[in-house]
């Protein structure tokens, strides 16, 4: 091309952009009217519910239409007298007095963070915090970048730049870590915790060790201060507070009982901080990097905070006494464990149940000495294979392929390897809330018995390789024991009794419903009963045979009399809930049959369809189906009149109470619940008292009828007008899992 036909591309090119500047310029110059009038006129002659819809307008069109310069959906709009940015200097002096504030208010936005608002609404307001945090802020991360020496500041700018940094900086590393442990664990995003960081980096190349020295080399500044007493003291508790709680976060310490002295000196002085609000912005939020409308900054109080810091640190220290040596060496004594954690009062935030977690699943060993794999053998062990050679850790040793326990070992670890993951699931189910580990149940619940297809055919194996003596059953005919599907069906129909309790304890089954699902908990607990009874009759063999030789097998004979008393610990407690849920679906299907608890009007559904939509987390089974509707109203064809029904109850409930007596005579050892012996009690008496509960219920009901002369059910006599019946909460009930409906002569 030559240089004249260059010069007439360019000059083409710039009128071309010229041209193209001017129509886009034209636009401003277009007349602006004002249509709001037209706008009300138009919208006024719309029916009320009537929508007007364009096909060209789309979802991502109407909500930038609603963020645009909306204050409560777009973060960069800016109020009128206003500034995009807060005004307040980072670098200025403070005095001690507005430090410590400072310090208070991190700790109770900390405290808030915790228990899941996010970071824009808690510590990122902290404009201290924020400035650390900038993105253009290097290593040594200071406040101002003119990095003046200490020499050229006043005490004041001291104050901000020694202690308020090392704080703001610790409090980021502490931050960082707990984010690290609740993400490696088990949780729920947005629903327990919200680990957005919103484009920012929690400092990730600032050590430990460098928090520490500034943390120090500021508790050393403090003492060189001529400040009162009693402040000087207020800003040294705040700081060495931050330190110990960073070492226990790192595992340089478990003292956290230290941390709840320090967090009461630190409760004691805050009266003497005098409040800084501007330190704290809702403006950070147009410089973070978010899709979600802005939030309102969070106010926590300090009363608030100070309750959330000692419950956390509470929390933690139930959870390293729960996971102690001794507790742990038993997995059943571990599981108990682990619902006590659950179920504490108040109930443990995130951060401690992930650190529960993190402190039996966060290595290959639940102890120094228990190893997830030790575990699981000692349940498969303890449950079904007390005294066998075939779960002998030392069979395991065994490397002659040639020899049959070496063959099973390997049989069995096969079944281990597959089971393993939801074993521990078991555990892990329980760290979560309460609605969450009814979820995960259901979930299980599949898994468990595709399980129990692997379960069976590594028993036909281990009964090749090593055949047994058949033993008689009730009935007198010979069956097998098959361990691994025996073990494997326990679990299953305890995750499945697990879920309808915890549907007891979170309401989601209507009054009409509680019939129901009673009567499917006694089946479950029947179910277990038996197997148990099984396993018993087998045990009891073993123990005999090797009672016979008592020198040659003393540690087989020891497992088989600690696994008889553990057995009988567990066929007890099956049957006082057998027992309970017996009583209760006769409470509750006589109230349903003298119309005192009615089902709701449903003019289109059938009763299949409402069993199957109620079932539908057990219709997946397929080793043991549940009970069908036709058997469901066959066993409602035994509820027969008011009278013998509440007779029925009594005796029910006669049992239960001795199955409770019998388990509650059994030391903590026999019925595995070392570690948890207060929670085993409460929960015993809570047992004994829903038992009560129940009984008084029928006899109101009883004397009810008897006064109206109304005893008969399947006759059609109705006791809707003269008693009122109310479902309790689960705050009102004795126990969550066992609801008894109250009874109350309506008066006339």
């Amino acid at each position: 091309m030559t240089e004249d036909q260059q010069h007439g591309s360019f000059n083409f090119a710039a009128h071309r952009l010229a041209q193209e500047a001017r129509q886009a310029l034209s636009f401003g110059s277009r007349g602006v009217k004002d249509v709001t009038a037209e706008f009300a006129t138009a919208a006024k002659q719309l029916q009320p519910g009537q929508l007007v819809k364009d096909d060209y307008f789309t979802l991502f069109e109407a909500v930038g239409a609603l963020e645009i310069m909306d204050p409560k959906m777009d973060s960069g709009c800016v109020p009128e007298d206003d500034s995009f940015e807060a005004e307040f200097d980072v670098c200025r002096g403070l005095e001690a007095a507005e430090i410590i504030w400072i310090l208070d208010e991190l700790l109770c936005l900390e405290a808030a963070w915790h228990d899941g608002y996010p970071l824009s609404q808690t510590v990122f307001t902290s404009l201290h915090v924020d400035r650390l945090l900038s993105p253009d802020n290097n290593a040594p991360y200071n406040l101002h970048y003119d990095r003046r020496p200490a020499g050229d500041l006043s005490n004041d700018e001291q104050l901000v730049h020694i202690v308020l940094r090392a704080y703001c900086l610790a409090l980021i590393k502490c931050s960082q870590l707990v984010l690290h442990t609740v993400q490696s664990q088990n949780f729920y995003e947005e629903e327990d915790f919200v680990t957005h960081l919103f484009g920012r980096e929690l400092l990730p190349k600032l050590s430990t060790d460098e928090c520490y020295r500034l943390l120090d080399d500021a508790l050393r500044f403090i003492t060189t201060l001529n400040l009162p007493a009693d402040t000087s003291e207020a800003l040294k508790a705040r700081l060495a507070f931050r330190r110990n709680y960073l070492a226990a976060l790192i595992d340089d310490t478990d003292d956290w009982p230290d941390l709840i002295a320090r967090m009461e000196v630190i409760d004691s002085t805050n009266s003497l901080g005098r409040p800084l609000r501007e330190a704290f912005s809702d403006k950070v939020q147009r410089q973070l990097a978010t899709s979600t409308p802005p939030r309102p900054m969070l106010q926590v109080s300090w009363k608030d905070a100070y309750a959330r810091w000692t419950k956390m640190c509470a929390g933690i220290i139930e959870t390293e006494r729960l996971t102690s040596f001794w507790i742990c060496q038993s997995p059943h004594c571990l599981q108990r464990a682990m619902w006590a954690f659950s179920y504490l009062e108040p109930q443990p935030n995130t951060f401690a149940r992930a650190y529960l977690q993190d402190r039996l699943f966060g290595s290959d060993r639940i102890t120094e000495d228990v190893s997830h794999f030790d575990l699981l053998l000692t349940d498969i062990r303890d449950l079904v294979l007390a005294g066998d050679p075939l779960a002998d850790p030392d069979s395991f040793q065994v490397e002659l392929p040639s020899d049959p326990r070496h063959q099973c070992s390997r049989h069995i670890e096969a079944f281990m390897d597959k089971a393993f993951e939801e074993y521990l699931n078991v555990y892990r189910m329980v760290c979560q809330n309460r609605c969450r580990i009814r979820r995960t149940f259901t979930q299980a619940i599949p898994i468990m018995d595709a399980l129990e297809t692997e379960a069976i055919r590594t028993d036909e194996e281990l009964n090749r390789l090593a055949p047994r003596e058949a033993m008689p059953n009730k009935s007198g005919a010979k069956v097998q024991l098959n361990p691994l599907t025996t073990w494997t069906k326990f679990y299953k129909v305890q995750i499945m009794a697990r879920t309808i309790q915890l549907g007891f304890e979170t309401e989601i089954y209507l009054p009409d419903e509680l019939c129901t699902m009673y009567w499917l908990l006694s089946v479950f607990a029947h179910h277990q009963c038996s197997r148990i009874e099984a396993i018993e009759r087998h045990l009891l063999v073993r123990t005999l045979s090797l009672l016979d030789h008592p020198q040659q097998n003393s540690r087989y004979a020891a497992e088989c009399m600690a696994s008889r008393d553990w057995l009988r610990s567990l066929h007890l407690q099956w049957d006082a809930t057998r027992m309970m849920a017996l009583a209760l679906w006769r409470l509750c299907g006589i109230l349903m049959a003298v119309r005192i608890i009615e089902a709701p009007k449903r003019d289109f559904a059938q009763d299949q369809l409402l069993y199957d939509a109620r079932m539908k987390p057990y219709l997946s089974v397929n080793n043991e189906p549940i009970p069908s509707l036709q058997d469901l109203d066959r066993a409602r064809q035994n509820i027969k009149s008011v009278e013998v029904t509440c007779k029925s109850i009594e005796m029910d409930v006669k049992e239960a109470k001795a199955h409770l007596a019998e388990v509650k005579m059994m030391s903590p050892e026999q019925a595995k619940y070392v570690g948890t012996e207060e929670q085993w009690k409460r929960e015993m008496k809570q047992l004994e008292t829903t038992c009560v509960a129940i009984a008084v219920q029928a006899s109101q009901l009883m004397r009810i009828a008897g006064k109206h002369g109304k005893k008969g059910a399947q006759e059609g006599d109705s006791l809707k007008e003269t008693v009122e019946a109310s479902i309790p909460p689960p705050e009102k009930r004795y126990h969550g899992w066992w609801v008894v409906p109250q009874l109350k002569e309506r008066k006339m």
